[in-house]
This record gives C-alpha cells, sequence and structure tokens, in this order.
C-alpha cells in the first residue's frame, strides 16, 4: 500500500474538525511543560542560562560545557518520566481521533492500560535510541584514541565522525520505531518491534513526511510567538522589540515573574499542543494507511482482545 505525502497534515485535519481539542490538550501540556520547566529552573537554572549564553556568543569551551552538561543532567533524567507520562497520554488521544472515535467529551483523554502500555513503550524506545547515540559515540571515541596513538586532532576528527553516524543511525532507527506506540494502541498489546515491519522500504517517505510536520509545527510556533509577542505588549506597556522576553531561568522566582508567566503559559497552553498535535498525528496518519500490511496474525490477535 502507497504512504502519500498527506499524512503530514493529519493534525491540522484534527485541529480544523475539533478546535475544542487545544483547550483539553493545552490543560495536559501546561501543566506537563510547567512541571518540567520548574524541575529545570530549580536545579539546573543558572546552568541551563550559562550554557544558552554561550552558544550565543559561540566561543563554546568544551570542557565548562561537558561542566554544565553534568549539572543539567540530573533535572533532565528527572523530567523524562513527566514527558513521558504527558506525551503518552497525548498519543492516546490522538490516536483515538485519527482512528474515527466519536466521543470527544474530554478531548478523547483518558488514562488507563492503554496509556500505561503506550508509556512503556515510549520509555523503552528512549532507551534504546539513547543507548545507541551514546553507544557509538563513546566507541567511535575510543577508537579514536586507540588508532591515533596520541594525535588528539586526528581523535578529534574521527570522535566527530563518530558522533555524525551515531546521530545517522539513532535516526534510521528512530524512523523505523516510529509506529510503535501507535501499532500498541491498536492492537491493544505491547510491541516495540512490530514497527520494523510497517516502516520496511519506507524510511524515506516517512522522513520526508515528519520533517514537513515538525516543520509545518515550527512555523505554527512562529506565527504564535508573534501574537505572544502582541499579548505582552497590550497587557504589560512593554516596547515592541520584534522579540519575545525570555523568561529569566536562573532562579524560579525570577521565572514566575509577570512577564514570564504571561508568555509560559501562553505557549505551554496554546503553543504547544498545536505543535504536538501535528508531529503526534504524522505517525498516527502514516500507520492508519499503513497497517494493512501488518501480518495476519496481529489482526488476528487485534479482533480477540
Amino acid at each position: 500500500m502507497n504512504l502519500t505525502f498527506d499524512f503530514a497534515f493529519e493534525g491540522f485535519r484534527i485541529i480544523r474538525e475539533r478546535p475544542k481539542l487545544i483547550a483539553f490538550w493545552g490543560a495536559i501540556t501546561l501543566f506537563g511543560y510547567g512541571v518540567m520547566s520548574l524541575i529545570i529552573v530549580h536545579m539546573a537554572g543558572p546552568a541551563v542560562a550559562q550554557t544558552f549564553a554561550m552558544f550565543q556568543s559561540g566561543k563554546i569551551d568544551p570542557e565548562t560545557l561537558n561542566a554544565l552538561n553534568l549539572q543539567i543532567a540530573p533535572a533532565v533524567a528527572l523530567c523524562a518520566p513527566v514527558y513521558i507520562l504527558m506525551s503518552s497520554v497525548l498519543v492516546c488521544a490522538v490516536c483515538r481521533v485519527a482512528f474515527g472515535e466519536t466521543d470527544d467529551r474530554l478531548g478523547f483523554l483518558a488514562f488507563g492500560w492503554q496509556e500505561i502500555r503506550i508509556m512503556a513503550v515510549r520509555a523503552l524506545s528512549l532507551i534504546i535510541l539513547f543507548g545507541v547515540l551514546t553507544g557509538i559515540s563513546a566507541l567511535a571515541g575510543l577508537v579514536g584514541l586507540l588508532i591515533t596513538a596520541g594525535n588528539a586532532q586526528a581523535a578529534a576528527g574521527i570522535q566527530a565522525l563518530g558522533f555524525m553516524a551515531a546521530i545517522g543511525v539513532t535516526l534510521w532507527l528512530s524512523i523505523r520505531l516510529s509506529l510503535n506506540g501507535v501499532q500498541s494502541f491498536d492492537l491493544k498489546r505491547f510491541d516495540l518491534f512490530g514497527s520494523f515491519t510497517l516502516t520496511h522500504n519506507r524510511f524515506w517517505s516517512l522522513f520526508t513526511g515528519y520533517a514537513t510536520a515538525f516543520a509545518l509545527a515550527q512555523v505554527v510556533a512562529f506565527l504564535c510567538d508573534k501574537i505572544i509577542e502582541a499579548v505582552q505588549v497590550l497587557a504589560l506597556g512593554l516596547n515592541v522589540t520584534g522579540e519575545i522576553r525570555m523568561p529569566d531561568i536562573t532562579s524560579v522566582d525570577s521565572f514566575l515573574a509577570p512577564t514570564s508567566v504571561i508568555a509560559t503559559v501562553l505557549t505551554f497552553a496554546f503553543v504547544m499542543p498545536l505543535g504536538i498535535s501535528i508531529e503526534l498525528a504524522a505517525p498516527a496518519a502514516a500507520y492508519r494507511t499503513l497497517r494493512g500490511k501488518a501480518k495476519p496474525q496481529n489482526v488476528e490477535e487485534k479482533a480477540a482482545g
């Protein structure tokens, strides 16, 4: 069965037909991203701010960057379960509407075995992808040190090539695994690697569609940012600078200042659900088209379940 390119626009179709979903899904993203932001600011706010400043200046010190990453890593690790919970609930909601369910009283939101199953699938998928990325990078670094015999420049070159290869392999694997959550939802059973059958010989069509959905989400976010900027100007009397005033993440108190709260709440409650609906709906629509390729026993198991 051919995979048409229009699966990248599924999120727009969902929001156009049911705009009220933004209110329900926005409550989830506001809570999820709000909690994650507070964790990051409380545990590693100054380190994150210093990292952003380093990249903006273009003067990157590897040793300083590594030290900052070590400070940020525990906060990111603590945010991971929150993200997996939030995204799994939204994945299930998107699947319900994409597969034609009609009971949208709560925006297709629920929490049961389906959500728990998707949480397990997404958690293991992230662990696998992270393991592949770090494993290949570490292996390339070790090979570089052994082959170059103390030549720092050559070792750095091999490490850079290894990191690029790690990114490529991780990207390929992420595309091949991209339908496992939707498939597990549809079949009502845990299926981590069944996506490989559906995505066989479909890498480039899926990659192009996902990239398009991601680009569309960024365009939507950019346009919404301009609206938020206008709200800030009207509500707080700020000067029109052409940029949204970024929240101060160096401390919780500064992060919760009125100027930051307005931008943060509007972003998390309205911009994020729009972007997430576009990005999460693409795999659901792709699976809906490709599920005819699933093995017959899978269909039988779904009917039996």
